[in-house]
């Protein structure tokens, strides 16, 4: 998620693999030409990167997030309810 509301912020927040690939492609959208290899190859290093992270939010979504509304359960507290 960008935090970033200043230009200080993108120091204090660093780039993220969104920010990265919106780069990738403002530079394989510039001019009639097709992408260069060496966007090619960063599309791809960046792909595989964000494939990782939506694993993880997978993972948390369908069994992290049952885990913790059993233990919430457990102790007599309101669940969370994720509408998709």
């Amino acid at each position: 998620e960008a935090r970033n509301k200043s230009s200080q912020d993108m120091l204090n927040y660093g780039i993220k693999l969104n920010d990265k690939l919106a780069g990738v492609y403002n530079t394989a959208a510039h001019g009639n030409f097709k992408p260069s290899a060496q966007s090619r190859e960063v599309y791809q290093v960046l792909a595989g990167l964000i494939d990782e992270q939506l694993a993880l939010l997978q993972t948390i979504l369908s069994e992290d997030i049952d885990r913790f509304n059993q233990m919430i359960h457990s102790q007599a507290l309101p669940v969370i309810v994720i509408n998709l």
